[in-house]
């Protein structure tokens, strides 16, 4: 048995092409022209892309996932049709394991050898998720050691579809709620009211189980980092700069929002005073981080206003925030 998922002249045996779709299937097209759009694109067959196209398995040719796009044709709607054929819980569950994991899902680089790798006794998520296609590849990066390959989610079918089991799977709120806290947040980054973001957060979060929770920072960033995504929101997770990493940079409008996040550890039964002491301790760690590393420093030229969140996670019943506005970025930063 041959291994050809990276061979190139195979790479386009998997799917439809975006000159096939107009070449064969321009008749079912222009029937479907008056159809309701579910993203902001100036055409029917740009949002049929926007869905369904972006599997490459050479960073090149990208090809359009036949299932869904046939399936599309068939229903005359828009909806995760691969993504509902079947997941994989497995995979799910390993990601729930390792938080860190679901974070770092975008844009990962790994070699062949990473990729094609698959040890049971020590599984990964990063390679099963380009071997069971929830992964492709984005660009080829040649060097004289060998090729290395920049990952990404192919559409906005996998990535919306994934992030919503993400989130379900996280808190046990089910999609309605998940989805209610999305709409919420939405709203709240659209009119800068960071206090109805805590809100929506507290809501969320109060509805995980116990025996769901995890006791990890990186828990509870993942969690915040999936709604962003099935938002659609412009998030930079665990953003790198000069003095360290940003936990999540999100760009919304004319706004900017670095966000730091602490989880607090608190004995049991603890009283109100020393827990408030515990948060507010994290508060502090949390925007001092974020102003003396300079996070915000990478989007001071940008224009945009620019909002300071420190986030404390006391367990899953307890969320609290401190924020700060960066006001003039044409003078040494001012904070209010």
């Amino acid at each position: 048995m041959e291994d050809i998922t990276l061979t190139e002249e195979y790479a386009s045996i998997c799917g439809i092409a975006v000159e096939e779709l107009v070449k064969y299937f321009d008749e079912h097209i222009n029937s479907l022209r008056t159809l309701k759009r579910f993203r902001d694109c100036s055409s029917i067959s740009d949002e049929i892309l926007a869905w369904y196209d972006g599997y490459s398995w050479d960073g090149e040719n990208r090809v359009i996932n036949p299932f869904s796009l046939l399936s599309f044709f068939s229903q005359k709607r828009f909806s995760a049709f691969w993504y509902a054929s079947g997941t994989p819980k497995f995979l799910i569950d390993l990601i729930k394991k390792n938080p860190v994991e679901y974070s770092n899902l975008k844009t990962p680089i790994m070699t062949e050898y990473m990729l094609d790798s698959a040890d049971f006794n020590k599984l990964e998520a990063t390679p099963l998720l380009f071997q069971s296609g929830y992964l492709t590849i984005k660009e080829v990066v040649t060097s004289t050691k060998g090729d290395s390959y920049i990952l990404d989610m192919p559409n906005f079918e996998v990535r919306n579809a994934f992030n919503q089991n993400i989130i379900a799977a996280f808190t046990d709120s089910g999609h309605t709620l998940a989805e209610n806290v999305r709409l919420d947040m939405a709203k709240a980054f659209q009119d800068g009211d960071l206090h109805k973001i805590l809100d929506s957060l507290r809501s969320l979060f109060a509805s995980i189980p116990y025996e769901l929770h995890i006791d990890k920072e990186a828990y509870y960033h993942s969690i915040f980092y999936a709604i962003m995504n099935v938002h659609g929101f412009d998030v930079d997770a665990e953003s790198s700069v000069s003095k360290g990493r940003i936990d999540a940079a999100l760009k919304f409008g004319n706004s900017v929002y670095v966000m730091e996040f602490k989880y607090v550890k608190c004995p049991p039964k603890v009283g109100d005073e020393k827990k408030k002491a515990l948060v507010d301790k994290a508060l502090c760690e949390g925007m001092e981080q974020i102003k003396a590393r300079g996070y915000y420093k990478k989007y001071v030229s940008s224009g945009k206003t620019i909002y300071l969140a420190a986030f404390a996670f006391l367990g899953k019943d307890d969320v609290e925030m401190r924020t700060e506005v960066l006001m003039d970025q044409r003078k040494p930063p001012i904070f209010v």
